[in-house]
């Protein structure tokens, strides 16, 4: 891993994910599943997955953005975060419920990004008629219980020792 900062970028776009995307979200998911908690998979998610997910993401109803940048002088864009919806239980009774995901890649945080990736979200999310969206956050990750706060979501409840990974709950 490379310990010198990415050139900030000259601004940051939002807009819907497109399959052309998904290299770069799934390093960014990858990343996360190599070092944190926040994703409870082992190994990375491969890019035929990767594709997998998009397309059940979208083909199910659920938006997926991506903030975008260019570095100056540069033309090709670079995902720096990403968030989408996606089904909270498989119960008719549920259909109007949806889990939210945020990822922001780690050389990008602390820019804005999470709260410009939520926000639209949860626009688009009210367009779809969606009543309730859920959060489920890890214990530790302080940065996105407060992004979660400040969009008026509220701790309903806390799993204990229900995962498992780098040998611990």
């Amino acid at each position: 891993m490379n310990d010198i900062p990415a050139p900030i970028p000259s601004t940051y776009k939002i807009r819907p994910a497109t399959e052309h995307d998904m290299p770069q979200i799934n390093g960014i998911v990858n990343h996360e599943i190599a070092v944190s908690v926040n994703n409870f998979n082992y190994g990375p998610r491969s890019e035929q997955d990767g594709l997998a997910w998009f397309r059940a993401t979208i083909a199910g109803g659920y938006p997926i953005f991506v903030a975008t940048s260019t570095v100056e002088g540069g033309a090709e864009e670079v995902v720096a975060g990403y968030s989408s919806l996606g089904s909270f239980r498989q119960k008719d009774g549920y259909r109007f419920t949806a889990e939210y995901s945020l990822y922001i890649h780690h050389e990008h945080r602390q820019r804005g990004l999470g709260k410009r990736l939520l926000k639209d979200l949860l626009i688009e999310a009210k367009l779809r008629n969606f009543h309730a969206i859920i959060g489920s956050i890890s214990e530790g990750n302080e940065a996105s219980v407060h992004l979660a706060k400040s969009f008026g979501f509220r701790v309903v409840g806390t799993m204990k020792d229900n995962g498992f990974k780098f040998n611990r709950w």
